[in-house]
């Protein structure tokens, strides 16, 4: 039996109405409040982005080349450069501690701009890699010494960079002295590697001989024999602030500058200024500047000094009051004003025009005399080298006397000189030769280059040569060893006269 079921009714929902939805409107203070919200949003998108450091890469500018091309490559792997430029010398006498064939350890040149205007740039990039840009070039390299440097207060006015100086000729006396410029200048006048090393263990010899006081040697001759020391590291374009001989330098111009004595033989007192001189030229430095002045101030004072014979006017004799003069004195005089005032002290040309007529009164049959007209190959290179530097280099009686001096040989064992001054000569032969260039100096340097080598000691100094009776100068042998560093640096230690020199800018104060 089926169950029952209720009848089946219909199921009703009940009607829901759902309220009309009104268009949706924006009003004025929707759209206000979209925008405040949207700058927010930005603003803190912003926030962020700016706290996000981003390094960029800028490329260093290495070179300017405005009218001279880039170097060539060469044709083979061979740089003429690459024994001379910059390397790690291995001292020793004979051209180092490894022997002339030894090889180089060179590093890598690199130049660098010190700023980032483009402008000054251009002026700059020659001076570093020594290549001269344009019009614009007006001096070689020169380093200055940082404040508180090793050098200090000898080592520069404190602005520590690569700049130009105004020594000789607006800045290339002293340039060339250093980097790329001294290997272009060792091979252009035919020097070689093993004279370079050897000058290098020459200046390490006299930097152990320095003595604590910062001079060296000792006797009545000890001012002048330091002077020449000093000179024979400027000479190498080391500075106070140079790694290896920096020390050295500053100790040596603390020596120099401590005293001034007016009654100082004349040699000693030029050459100490002939150091000063270059030692200013080269740094800057405010405390060279003084004593220099000084020094030169007596100088122009003594060459005034009235002389009994009228022959002897413009030249110096032993001391500040002597009334009369002679070359080999007036020689050094010359030199140490020429270089002063070539660093930028102020030196009259009336001193310069006085000693050159006296050297003339000198002259006679293509010599230079001592204190009469005629003389020896001494005295007669001295008048020669001064009459270049003071810029007679073109007048023919010079071209008469050099062919006179030119004969004359470089003999260890065999050259004599007057009153035994052997090395004395040959430092001023070299010169005068290196200066009028040509067969001149080819014949020259073919001789005294090799001997130099070859007669080195070790350890670096050098003896006197048998003819010399120089002995009373040469203990220890710090005057011997000064003067032949002097000759293998003759390459690069002036430009040639030939290659005119101009008066430093601002020379006159």
């Amino acid at each position: 039996m089926q169950p029952k079921h209720r009848a089946d009714k219909p199921i009703r929902l009940p009607r829901v109405r759902l309220p009309a939805l009104a268009p949706e409107r924006t009003t004025p203070f929707g759209w206000a409040r979209f925008l405040v919200l949207a700058a927010l949003a930005h603003g803190a998108l912003l926030l962020v982005f700016t706290t996000i450091k981003i390094a960029v890469a800028v490329p260093t500018i290495i070179a300017i080349f405005e009218e001279f091309p880039a170097p060539a490559p060469a044709k083979s792997d061979l740089d003429p450069f690459r024994p001379l430029r910059d390397y790690e010398y291995a001292g020793g006498g004979r051209g180092g501690s490894g022997g002339s064939g030894s090889p180089l350890s060179v590093p890598a040149y690199s130049a660098a701009v010190l700023s980032l205007d483009a402008h000054r740039a251009n002026q700059t990039i020659g001076e570093v890699i020594g290549i001269k840009v344009g019009d614009n070039f007006a001096g070689e390299t020169r380093l200055e010494g940082a404040a508180g440097g090793l050098g200090a207060p000898f080592g520069g006015d404190g602005s520590s960079h690569f700049g130009a100086g105004t020594g000789f000729g607006g800045g290339t006396g002293f340039g060339q002295r250093t980097g790329p410029l001294r290997a272009q200048a060792i091979r252009q006048h035919k020097g070689a590697e093993p004279a370079e090393r050897a000058v290098v263990a020459a200046l390490r010899w006299l930097k152990e001989q320095q003595r604590p006081d910062g001079g060296w040697s000792h006797g009545p001759h000890r001012l002048g024999i330091s002077a020449l020391a000093t000179l024979a590291l400027l000479g190498h374009g080391e500075t106070p602030d140079s790694e290896e001989f920096g020390a050295t330098l500053t100790k040596a111009f603390q020596f120099l500058t401590a005293t001034f004595n007016p009654n100082l033989n004349m040699y000693e007192h030029a050459i100490v200024t002939y150091a000063l001189a270059e030692g200013y030229g080269m740094t800057r430095s405010p405390s060279l500047r003084e004593p220099l002045e000084q020094r030169v101030a007596l100088l122009l004072q003594a060459q005034q000094a009235p002389k009994a014979d009228p022959l002897h006017t413009g030249g110096w004799r032993y001391s500040a009051g002597s009334n009369d003069a002679d070359t080999s004195i007036t020689g050094w005089c010359v030199q140490a004003l020429i270089a002063a005032r070539l660093a930028g002290v102020n030196v009259p040309q009336s001193a310069f025009d006085a000693a050159s007529q006296f050297l003339w009164n000198m002259h006679h049959e293509a010599t230079f005399g001592y204190e009469r007209p005629g003389g020896t190959s001494s005295t007669t290179a001295i008048g020669v080298l001064s009459q270049m530097f003071l810029d007679h280099s073109d007048d023919p009686r010079l071209k008469e006397t050099l062919d006179k001096l030119k004969p004359l040989q470089f003999d260890w064992d065999k050259t004599e000189a007057p009153l035994g001054m052997v090395v004395y000569q040959w430092y001023y032969l070299t010169q005068v030769f290196f200066h009028a260039g040509g067969a001149y100096w080819q014949n020259w340097n073919d001789q005294f280059r090799d001997a130099l080598i070859q007669r080195q000691a070790e350890d670096g100094h050098w003896k006197l040569p048998a003819m010399s009776k120089e002995k009373e100068f040469n203990l220890p042998p710090v005057y011997s060893t000064a003067l032949c560093a002097l000759m293998l640096e003759v390459y690069y230690r002036y430009l040639p006269t030939y290659q005119r020199l101009a008066p430093a800018a601002g020379a006159s104060r």
